[in-house]
């Protein structure tokens, strides 16, 4: 077996592993992820149909030239598209307008049927005047149009995530480039072969390199990052459904002040502003807001940030960020203890609690409990009996 050979079989499994582990692995596994799998699953198969063409299977057995033939790579940029929309939940994900973009794939499965079918199969013969110059034709037609369609699409999903802020937008936008990347080099790489003569072997192997690293890329550094996302649009999703609920002891004190006087130059619970600053983290949950700041609560309250500042550390006695991390806390345990969400990882739980990194959450979070958050499951989820 030849080093390209070798190098090809190497990417072709790697291709299937990784996309069958996205469409059926439960830490990966999600309907828009699915897109992806698939997206991933073809790219493998078109290697896997260059593996076999190489090795010449196609020629000892001609009757599976039908499969080589057919331009699975009409069904990438479709399958990537769709990923793209239903990660930032676009509009278009539900028109069926969709649909259209099946259309040169099926076009493709047609033609080359019809092809195999007379050539390879002989289950019956046209005869009509200038047939082979028309098939000639088609077929330059449709590799023209596999080029441009995962040209266009590739352009097209980059265009639909500028200007506007997505969940994963860069990741999206880096996917995008990835794929317009893979593209290009393909046609370049093509072309070159055509123009140079550069040989197939050097071709094939600098694209299954391409391939090889494009899927290494999605699935360790795109995928792991994914889930974590979709957990949380699912943990925000269910809470503003209200079917999760967390039950915060603390969260629940809204009348403890109730009636009480109130004095606006204390440093003391009593305070105006930090009342209007407890009521903000118990009512309205702004500690969940990754990039809430001294700033923005000092604006909220009309005051100076070192009055805020002032305030939070003589009647807390922790300072500001310490504060709001412990609120943060406060509802990653409530959600820990609550069995609606053991379906989410405890790195996604602490994200949408608001913690902006996992080293600040693990930090934090010890720092509060004195326990890792797996120690504090650990310790303190009740099981089940049996």
């Amino acid at each position: 077996m030849s080093i390209v050979n070798l190098f090809l079989l190497i990417s072709v499994s790697q291709g299937f592993i990784f996309g069958f582990a996205i469409l059926f692995s439960p830490f990966y596994k999600s309907k828009v992820n699915n897109y992806l799998g698939y997206a991933i699953l073809i790219l493998a198969s078109l290697m896997l149909n260059v593996y076999l063409d190489a090795i010449e299977v196609f020629i000892k057995y001609p009757k599976f030239k039908i499969l080589y033939d057919i331009e699975w790579i009409f069904l990438f940029p479709v399958f990537f598209f769709i990923y793209i929309l239903k990660s930032i939940n676009h509009d278009l994900e539900k028109s069926k307008k969709l649909y259209w973009l099946y259309l040169p794939f099926l076009c493709s499965v047609i033609l080359n049927v019809i092809f195999n079918l007379e050539y390879t199969y002989q289950w019956f013969s046209f005869s009509w005047e200038h047939k082979e110059l028309v098939y000639e034709r088609i077929f330059g037609f449709q590799e023209l149009g596999y080029y441009s369609f995962n040209f266009i699409i590739a352009i097209w999903s980059y265009r639909i995530l500028i200007g506007k802020e997505y969940p994963n937008n860069k990741w999206l936008k880096r996917l995008c480039i990835w794929v317009f990347s893979l593209v290009t080099s393909w046609i370049i790489i093509d072309v070159a072969d055509m123009i140079f003569d550069i040989g197939y072997e050097i071709g094939v192997s600098m694209i299954c390199i391409g391939a090889s690293i494009f899927i290494f890329w999605v699935v360790y550094y795109g995928i792991y990052t994914l889930k974590l996302t979709n957990d949380q649009k699912d943990i925000i999703s269910e809470f503003k459904n209200g079917t999760l609920q967390v039950n915060s002891s603390e969260s629940l004190d809204k009348k403890k002040h109730k009636g009480q006087a109130i004095q606006d130059n204390s440093f003391s619970e009593n305070n105006i502003y930090f009342q209007k600053l407890e009521s903000l983290l118990k009512n309205d949950f702004i500690y969940r807001d990754p990039n809430l700041n001294r700033e923005i609560i000092a604006n909220l309250l009309n005051i100076s940030s070192g009055y805020l500042s002032q305030i939070v550390n003589d009647i807390t006695k922790k300072n500001f960020t310490a504060y709001i991390n412990s609120y943060r806390v406060k509802e990653v345990k409530d959600m820990i203890l609550n069995s609606e969400f053991d379906k989410y990882s405890l790195l996604a739980i602490g994200l949408e609690a608001g913690f902006k990194s996992k080293t600040t959450f693990y930090t934090s979070f010890k720092k509060e409990t004195g326990l890792t958050p797996s120690q504090y499951k650990f310790k303190n989820k009740k099981v089940p009996n049996s």
